[in-house]
């Protein structure tokens, strides 16, 4: 049967440039040695950080600590505060709560180890932050690769309803707290030579842990005639981790920009983002506000921002109706003590798998099975937990 020539040719013209497809890799090397200087001052008594690094090859990204500078806040009334070098490339100060009020100006002043000098301007912390109208959540589904595979969790959400006269342009820091639990309590641990009971119930069993979600979140009302923000879509948790077992806390810092700050996050924000191929906007240097006092024409990256910051913490403690992750633990069944000389590192955790739930046999497992710190966190209950 003859075959049309509006089929071969379509077919010829895929298969020929499916085979001239070759990955792409932009290659960048300005950026390289650029330093990066980044630190906020806001209104809240308490430790402040400058970080410095060097910014690293766009192919090979890790952070380079820039240690020995010489770091110092400065207000535009002459007070100044020396940072000292708590870890490798990381500056801090305890900033007194008189030193921090509305409407003063402040700058970072850095000298490197080679003797460079480098500066932002000054920059003024601005009348505080509205506070939240709510923080809040919904339950959704979202559409996964697999129809058949759905994702379950929450969306948080926030609303904001400000006067005019407030800062018009935000920028949001979210930290997560959960609370876990390991598979099993410990009712026995073995010493190299005995089996002994364990007292506490909750010993190594419920853990919290505490992250920061490395996602920048913006938002301007500057174009608007009113000061509002209407279910701002901040954090999804999903069901494929344990976050939401038991119970799941967010805390929502909220920061007013300057318009040249707020421009700058919005760019980090949009490169940080950024998905897709060739045809996406291109890795690019995002300069800031500090410069080389001697040499105008170095790129320095990052930004030194001066911001109130209120906060606001909600808890989700709710039994799902959608299944949530836990991890999973095999224990190995021990029919007689003399089985356990072949562990050598001590203690070893066992649960009895009696029937009568004590005695032999005893179940020994790994990981999370009895400790809960091996899933990443502690057993100290946070000063906040409710």
């Amino acid at each position: 049967m003859p075959v049309s020539k509006n089929i071969i040719i379509p077919i010829f013209i895929f298969f020929t440039l499916a085979g001239c497809i070759e990955p792409f890799t932009p290659q960048i090397d300005k950026s390289e040695e650029s330093l990066v200087i980044e630190g906020q001052i806001t209104d809240k008594e308490g430790d402040h950080f400058i970080y410095i690094s060097r910014s690293a090859p766009y192919n090979d990204p890790h952070k380079i600590p820039e240690p020995d500078c010489q770091v110092e806040v400065v207000d535009n009334f002459g007070n100044t505060f020396d940072f000292y070098e708590s870890d490798s490339g990381v500056y801090r100060q305890w900033l007194p709560k008189d030193f921090l009020n509305i409407g003063t100006q402040y700058k970072v002043k850095v000298i490197t180890a080679d003797g460079n000098i480098y500066e932002s301007g000054f920059n003024e912390l601005l009348s505080p932050s509205p506070l939240f109208d709510s923080i809040y959540y919904e339950i959704e589904t979202r559409e996964t690769d697999d129809p058949d595979k759905p994702l379950n969790g929450i969306q948080f959400y926030l609303d904001l309803n400000a006067p005019g006269d407030f800062a018009r342009n935000y920028r949001w820091e979210l930290e997560e707290t959960w609370e876990y639990e390991a598979a099993y309590r410990i009712q026995y641990y073995w010493d190299g030579t005995l089996v002994l009971p364990v007292n506490d119930p909750f010993f190594l069993f419920r853990c919290w842990s505490t992250e920061p979600i490395r996602k920048i979140y913006t938002f301007t009302t500057r174009h608007s005639t009113s000061n509002t923000i209407n279910k701002f879509p901040l954090h999804y948790v999903s069901n494929q981790t344990n976050r939401l077992k038991i119970k799941y806390s967010l805390l929502v810092k909220q920061y007013s920009l300057s318009n040249t700050a707020y421009d700058y996050w919005l760019q980090v924000q949009e490169q940080s983002q950024e998905r897709g191929g060739l045809y996406e906007t291109q890795p690019v240097q995002i300069q800031g506000n500090i410069s080389n006092i001697n040499d105008p024409e170095e790129v320095v990256l990052g930004f030194f921002d001066v911001s109130s910051v209120p906060e606001k913490r909600i808890f989700v403690s709710e039994p799902f109706d959608f299944r949530i992750w836990g991890p999973n633990c095999y224990l190995r069944g021990i029919e007689h003590e003399r089985q356990l000389s072949m562990y050598t590192i001590y203690p070893v955790y066992l649960i009895s798998l009696n029937p009568m739930g004590t005695g032999l046999p005893y179940g020994v497992g790994y990981g999370t099975c009895f400790d809960c710190r091996n899933g990443g966190g502690t057993t100290e209950r946070p000063d906040f937990w409710e």
